[in-house]
């Protein structure tokens, strides 16, 4: 018997265990991958969508964001701090999704519709007048979309969590 002919079958072997098992391994990520940018993408859509649903089930606080987007000067200093609260919420959560977009765990074309609501939403009155107050706290990517922005072409009508 030739135990180097023996030696290099073994070698050939597990060469190709080797390299099935880099197969398997760079599926397994592939599909942990796409779970956890799907995972990541729910709990972003399930935060706006409990945003929405707080605010449309209370019909003072539906109130109050819509008149804080057309005329924040229509609202009472409560009001202007609920609106405040609700901007900063709303913002947040557009700030994470812009954020999980250029780390790559939102695809492009997704991302180009939430971009344009995120600044349908950045180009209303009320959050033009709240947006110098709070600017600073925002990632500077993030303020950079915002504010390099141009204005819609057309009036500005307020528009709401669910649109």
């Amino acid at each position: 018997m030739n135990w180097d002919a023996v030696g290099a079958g073994a070698e050939l072997v597990g060469a190709l265990g080797m390299i099935a098992s880099l197969f398997y391994l760079g599926t397994q990520i592939r599909q942990n991958t796409k779970i956890v940018r799907t995972a990541s993408y729910h709990a972003l859509v399930t935060n706006l969508a409990t945003l929405a649903s707080d605010v449309g089930r209370d019909p003072k606080a539906t109130d109050v964001f819509a008149r804080g987007q057309a005329d924040p000067s229509s609202l009472s200093d409560l009001e202007k701090k609920q609106f405040g609260l609700l901007l900063q919420n709303m913002m947040r959560n557009f700030e994470n999704i812009f954020y999980q977009a250029s780390e790559g765990m939102i695809d492009d074309v997704v991302w180009q519709g939430w971009e344009s609501r995120i600044l349908r939403y950045y180009w209303q009155p009320g959050v033009q007048e709240w947006w110098p107050t709070w600017r600073s706290d925002c990632h500077p990517e993030f303020r950079a979309l915002l504010e390099g922005s141009d204005p819609p072409s057309g009036p500005v009508v307020p528009i709401y969590l669910g649109e």
